[in-house]
C-alpha cells in the first residue's frame, strides 16, 4: 500500500500548548445559614418566643447551583490535557526525558493528539509507539512510557481518532483509518521527526483497543520490527459475539463509553453494528466482513514479526483462546504470558504495581529486538501462566504444556442419572433443554469477574433445574489440572430454527458442597432444520484449574447464561446422549502429591 507523507507536525509545545483550548469558570458558593424567628402569643400573655430553625432551600437556586457546579467541571476538562503536559514534562526533568505534545495530520486530513518522549543525549535511540485502550486517550500511556523513555527510547504515543483531543470519528481499528493512522504516525516518526532513531529499531505495544492495534499492525507494515499485544483481539466477532451469541454487558458497556468517540453520528459503524446483531440477523453478512478485515488471525501466516502475547485467565472480553490459537499459528520467535486479573487490568496500571512483572519481561523483550542486547531472554522458557490454584506464576517450555493429554468423557444415562464416563455407556436418549431467564446455571458476573480476585462463583446444588440439567463424573482418583481449552461436542435435534446452548463446567466437591464454577462457553445457533439432527461443536474459556482427589468434573447445560449473553427465548432443543459421540474433551495432566 503507497504511504501518503502529509502527516504534518503543528507548532505548539508542552510550553506552549497552542494546541489546546482553555475555558475557565468561577464557581458560586450557596451557603444555609441558621436565622431567628419571633413569635407572639403561645403562652397566652403575649411573651414573644425565639426559635431557631433553618431557612427553607430554595429548589430555584438549589437548581442553578448544580448547574453552575456541573458547568464548572465541563469547562475544566480543557484544562486536563494542559495539566497533565505539564506534570509530564516536570517528570521527565527530573528523570533524563523530555515530552512534548503536538498534532500530526492524517493522510485523509484527520487531526491526531500526539506526545513525543525523547531521551537525553546524542542517539540513536531506538524508538516505541504506544496505543491507548479502548474509552482512553494517549495519557494513559504516560503510566508506563517514563519507563521506557528513561531507559533511552524515544516513545510516541497519539490519541487513536475519535478519542481524546484527535479529531474524526471511532471505526474501531479500520484498516482504511485507524491502522492507516498508525503507518502515518510511523510514517513521521521514522522520516519526519528528525530525531537520531537507530535504524530497523522499531516496536508497537498497547493494551486492549492498542493490543488489537499491535496485532494488525504485525501482519501489515515490515518497519515493525516487536510487537507486544496486551490484552487484544486476533478474532473480533469471536470476542463480541461467540458463536452468533452477542455479549450484551460487554456490548452495551463498549457502545455506551465510546459516545464521545462516536460524536452521536447515527451513521457510525458501531451504531450499524449494535443494530445489525440486535434486530437485522439477516443482514450479518456485512457485519461479519467487517469483523474479519479486522482481524489478524485469519492471516497469521503472513505474520513473521517477533512477538510477546499478553492475556489473562479471567478476561471475558478478549478471552485468553485467541491468544493461545494465535500462538500455537504463529510461525516467529515469539512468548507468551497469560495473568489472572480481569480484562487488561494487571498491565493497565503500568510497572509500578502489580503490572511489574508484566512490563519488566515486556522491557527485556524490547531490549533484546530493539536495542539489540544479549539478555537471554529467548533461552528462557517459552510460556508462562498465573496458576490461580496456587497463586503464583510458572514457567512452561511450550504451548500447550507438555505432559497434557486430551481425555474425553462421554454424556450418558446410567441408573436414572445423567452421567460422564471415559466409555460410552447406556443406551441412546434424549433430553430437552429449555430456556429460561431465571435459571441458576450461569457464569456469573462479566467484566469484573470474581476469579479474578481470588473468590468464586458457586453453581446449583441441584444437578437439574427450570432450565437446566448436568451430566457428572465419578470422583477424581488423583489430582489433575486442567490447564488449556474444554472442547464439547454433542448432538442435538432442533426443535425450532434458533436456540441457544450454553456449557458451565464444575467443581463438584464431596460430601454434597456445592459446585464451583470453573468455565464456561456458549453457543446460539441458526437456520436450523427442526426436528434433523445435527452435531454442534463448542470451545470452553481456556483455563487452568486443580481438580482434587475426591471431586467430580460437572458439565452443566443450560438454554440461557445472563447477564452475560443475551439469551434466545424460544422452545429449545433437545440433547442426545448415550450414542457415543455427545462428550466433553478435557486437557488434564496428573498433579505430584505434594
Amino acid at each position: 500500500m503507497a504511504k501518503s507523507n502529509t502527516i504534518k507536525k503543528s507548532a505548539g509545545t508542552a510550553n506552549s500548548g497552542k494546541g489546546d483550548k482553555v475555558a475557565g469558570a468561577t464557581t458560586r458558593t450557596v451557603k444555609t445559614v441558621d436565622v431567628k424567628e419571633t413569635k407572639s402569643g403561645g403562652n397566652g400573655r403575649g411573651i414573644p418566643k425565639t426559635a431557631h430553625k433553618k431557612k427553607a432551600v430554595n429548589p430555584v437556586k438549589t437548581s442553578k447551583a448544580k448547574t453552575v457546579a456541573l458547568a464548572s467541571m465541563l469547562a475544566a476538562l480543557p484544562l486536563l490535557p494542559r495539566a497533565a503536559a505539564r506534570l509530564a514534562q516536570a517528570e521527565g526533568e527530573r528523570k533524563g526525558y523530555s515530552v512534548e505534545q503536538f498534532k500530526l495530520t492524517a493522510r485523509d486530513g484527520t487531526r491526531l493528539s500526539a506526545s513525543l518522549y525523547v531521551p537525553r543525549g546524542e542517539g540513536p535511540f531506538p524508538a516505541l509507539i504506544m496505543i491507548h485502550s479502548w474509552l482512553f486517550m494517549r495519557w494513559q500511556c504516560h503510566l508506563y512510557a517514563p519507563y521506557f523513555a528513561s531507559a533511552g527510547y524515544v516513545v510516541l504515543t497519539y490519541d487513536c481518532r475519535g478519542w481524546g483531543s484527535s479529531r474524526g470519528e471511532v471505526h474501531c481499528a479500520d484498516p482504511e483509518r485507524e491502522i492507516c493512522d498508525l503507518e502515518d504516525v510511523i510514517d513521521w516518526l521514522l522520516e519526519k521527526s528528525g530525531l537520531p532513531l537507530k535504524e530497523g529499531a522499531l516496536g508497537v505495544t498497547g493494551i486492549s483497543y492498542g493490543g488489537g492495534h499491535s496485532f494488525l499492525i504485525a501482519a501489515r507494515d515490515p518497519r515493525v520490527k516487536t510487537v507486544v499485544p496486551m490484552n487484544g483481539w486476533t478474532e473480533l466477532k469471536r470476542a463480541m459475539n461467540p458463536n452468533n451469541s452477542p455479549k450484551s454487558i460487554w456490548s452495551l458497556l463498549l457502545l455506551v463509553s465510546a459516545t464521545w468517540a462516536t460524536k452521536l453520528n447515527p451513521g457510525n459503524i458501531l451504531y450499524r453494528w449494535f443494530n445489525t446483531v440486535l434486530f437485522k440477523r439477516k443482514e450479518m453478512k456485512g457485519y461479519d466482513e467487517d469483523m474479519r478485515r479486522r482481524s489478524c488471525l485469519h492471516e497469521v501466516e503472513k505474520v513473521n514479526t517477533p512477538m510477546l502475547i499478553v492475556g489473562s485467565w479471567n478476561d471475558d472480553l478478549f478471552e485468553p483462546n485467541q491468544m493461545m490459537d494465535f500462538y500455537e499459528k504463529l510461525d516467529a520467535p515469539k512468548m507468551l504470558y497469560i495473568s489472572n486479573g480481569p480484562h487488561g487490568l494487571d498491565p493497565g496500571f503500568g510497572p509500578r504495581w502489580w503490572g511489574k512483572d508484566i512490563w519488566d519481561l515486556t522491557r527485556r523483550w524490547f531490549d533484546f529486538w530493539l536495542k539489540g542486547e544479549e539478555n537471554g531472554i529467548l533461552s528462557e522458557p517459552a510460556v508462562r501462566l498465573y496458576r490461580p490454584w496456587n497463586r503464583r506464576m510458572e514457567s512452561e517450555p511450550d504451548w500447550p504444556p507438555p505432559g497434557v493429554r486430551t481425555h474425553t468423557v462421554y454424556l450418558g444415562r446410567e441408573n436414572g442419572d445423567f452421567k460422564m464416563t471415559s466409555r460410552p455407556k447406556g443406551e441412546r436418549g434424549e433430553a430437552r433443554l429449555q430456556p429460561n431467564l431465571l435459571s441458576l446455571a450461569h457464569s456469573g458476573p462479566p467484566v469484573m469477574r470474581p476469579q479474578s480476585f481470588g473468590l468464586q462463583v458457586k453453581g446449583p446444588r441441584k444437578d437439574a433445574g427450570d432450565g437446566y440439567f448436568s451430566f457428572t463424573t465419578s470422583p477424581a482418583k488423583k489430582d489433575f489440572e486442567l490447564v488449556g481449552i474444554p472442547r464439547l461436542r454433542v448432538n442435538i435435534k432442533p426443535l425450532e430454527a434458533r436456540a441457544q446452548i450454553n456449557a458451565l463446567l464444575y467443581d463438584v466437591p464431596p460430601e454434597g458442597g456445592r459446585p464451583v464454577l470453573i468455565t464456561y462457553g456458549t453457543t446460539t445457533l441458526e437456520e436450523m432444520l427442526p426436528g434433523v439432527d445435527m452435531t454442534v461443536d463448542m470451545d470452553l474459556v481456556a483455563v487452568d484449574y486443580l481438580l482434587k482427589q475426591g471431586h467430580c468434573f460437572r458439565l452443566t447445560l443450560s438454554g440461557t447464561n445472563l447477564p452475560f449473553f443475551l439469551p434466545v427465548l424460544g422452545v429449545g432443543v433437545k440433547i442426545i446422549y448415550g450414542d457415543g459421540e455427545s462428550g466433553l474433551q478435557l486437557p488434564l495432566r496428573e498433579v505430584a502429591a505434594n
